[in-house]
């Protein structure tokens, strides 16, 4: 999600770098956009950040927002048709409200566990909403993002070694619109990578991307930066992934006048062993887009997986943009045998999903508004072995959906072999709304290290008429039942200030939250989330949201 500002300057992450020498690039700044009739991308050009910002200073539009940006900056997460979109899930709101008859929460099996002293308050901003937090853990450092800022953690503490602006660590100008921030631990490089929306201006938006120069980063100088153009057109709310071979963007393009192109999926190849940052020209790059479900139906948000036992093919999975839907599409990249460069599916490969639909906003006590529950998109996606399923390698996954008329998360194990479910199960409670959520499975990796994956663990955020908004989360082991519910953290009040609008009487929430597992102690998975500190049903003020960071085990 793009953030709302109290600042003057747009705070929302929308900027993109300027394409360096290509004619391409070119195009798009004379407002030529190239033909998507066809698989053949969006015409990315890769550049160093510093090349950028240097290009960037001669944009006669720098400032400026397309439309689409605008819309996201005001928004939030973009939609195909925000106009029906807005239609549906207030029909879908007015159903939940009618029909909202509290019972007990459910009970279930041994739930996870918090580990004594590592559940903590986040960085955050209170000129900024959301805060999109999210987060990754190496075998030194734990790094948190939100948008406008980064900090970094020994993992021995809760206190950071290290904040700053975001705009410093992915090398953005003080200008740009820096947001939609994104991080991942890689297991075969030993470096973290980050992915963020970067709008420059009306005709350069741009994805920055990098990675640490070490496995143990200890400021924003220890990190390669790099920006990938999209030209005028906006590439929209940004999934980080890899495999062996490549770092993988998924992302939803819309034109600067606002209409929806398509959603592309963009692979990188990872850099040489070494501390040094490769020049721009020396990466293997390409993308695809507009993704297909199938010959005639469009794909929607690809996110790509995050993989602990890294794999010469990638994975991205998406929802089809119509809904309701029964299925999710997977996208592979590999690699080419004799180029090097990324070869990416254009036209997913289905798997069949119980059907799902928009989710309901949530209702929150203490207030008239709403909370987003966004649009039943995935949000993240971790990959790994499995041992408890003939020791498969499998993406989890999950979104938010309406179960019974209240919103629901709903979490997926998927065997891209066999473009099939090896599991599901939702984190449903018919005394909550429950959204917003992140899954990961306590897969250990670490050199030689390789162990567990058998396990799971879902964090998610609560809300009803009588409940703060709140974080919980499940457990899941092997072939066991999905455990009973714990809280994590109960707000003390609601979300309030200008994270919420008068006239609408709704709140931007997430977009997302985190879960990863840490490769160097077994059998712990590193979170943040998202509560609330607001009071009554204000809709002025500063931002009432903040980030929470805690590690469980299953």
């Amino acid at each position: 999600m793009h953030p709302t500002s109290l600042i003057p300057t747009s705070a929302r992450h929308f900027r993109r770098p300027t394409p360096v020498v290509a004619v391409a690039v070119a195009a798009f700044l004379f407002g030529i956009a190239p033909s998507l009739a066809s698989a053949n991308g969006f015409h990315v050009n890769i550049t160093s950040a510093a090349s950028a910002r240097k290009a960037a200073k001669q944009d006669p539009n720098r400032g400026s927002l397309g439309v689409a940006a605008r819309r996201a900056i005001h928004h939030g997460y973009l939609v195909p048709n925000q106009a029906r979109y807005d239609r549906q899930k207030a029909r879908a709101t007015r159903r939940a409200a009618s029909g909202e008859a509290l019972t007990a929460p459910v009970s279930g099996p041994l739930a996870p566990s918090i580990i004594s002293g590592r559940s903590w308050q986040g960085i955050n901003s209170t000129n900024v909403t959301p805060p999109d937090e999210t987060s990754a853990v190496g075998t030194t450092r734990y790094i948190e993002l939100v948008n406008i800022k980064f900090a970094i953690y020994n993992k021995t503490s809760n206190s950071p070694i290290t904040t700053g602006g975001i705009n410093s660590l992915v090398g953005a100008g003080s200008t740009d619109d820096v947001f939609d921030v994104q991080i991942i631990w890689d297991p075969t490089t030993s470096r973290f990578y980050y992915a963020a929306d970067d709008v420059v201006s009306s005709s350069n938006n741009r994805l920055a991307f990098g990675f640490s120069k070490t496995a143990s980063p200890s400021s924003a100088a220890d990190f390669c930066k790099y920006t990938a153009g999209f030209g005028a057109n906006f590439p929209d709310f940004p999934k980080l992934g890899d495999s062996q071979f490549f770092m993988m963007i998924g992302s939803n393009v819309f034109s600067g006048s606002g209409p929806f192109l398509g959603s592309d999926l963009l692979a990188i190849s990872k850099p040489p062993a070494g501390a040094s940052c490769p020049a721009a020209s020396s990466f293997k790059i390409d993308d695809a887009g507009p993704l297909m479900t199938d010959a005639t139906t469009k794909a929607f948000t690809p996110v790509a997986a995050n993989e602990i036992d890294t794999k010469a093919t990638g994975f991205a999975v998406a929802r089809p943009r119509p809904l309701p839907a029964t299925r999710l599409s997977l996208f592979k990249v590999t690699k080419d045998a004799t180029t090097g460069n990324p070869v990416i599916q254009s036209t997913g490969t289905p798997v069949t999903v119980p059907s799902y639909d928009l989710p309901p906003n949530a209702p929150q006590k203490g207030s008239i508004n709403k909370i987003d529950t966004s649009d039943a998109r995935q949000t993240q996606a971790v990959a790994a072995v499995d041992p408890a399923h003939g020791s498969k390698f499998a993406i989890w996954t999950q979104h938010t959906i309406n179960v019974g008329g209240r919103a629901a998360v709903r979490w997926y194990e998927i065997d891209p072999g066999a473009n099939s479910l090896l599991q599901s199960g939702t984190a449903s409670n018919p005394s909550l709304f429950q959204f917003n959520g992140a899954i990961s499975p306590n897969r250990q990796v670490n050199g030689a290290t390789h162990a567990g994956g058998n396990a799971m663990v879902l964090n998610y955020n609560s809300s009803s008429s009588t409940a703060f908004p709140g974080i919980r989360m499940v457990s899941k082991f092997a072939t066991g039942a999905q455990s009973a519910p714990v809280v994590v953290k109960n707000s003390p009040g609601p979300l309030s200030g200008f994270d919420c609008d008068l006239a609408t009487q709704f709140c931007r929430w997430g977009d997302y939250a985190a879960a990863t597992p840490d490769p160097s102690t077994a059998n712990r998975i590193w979170q943040v989330s998202q509560f609330a500190v607001g009071s009554g049903s204000g809709t002025t003020g500063p931002a009432t949201s903040r980030t929470w960071n805690f590690v469980a085990t299953p």
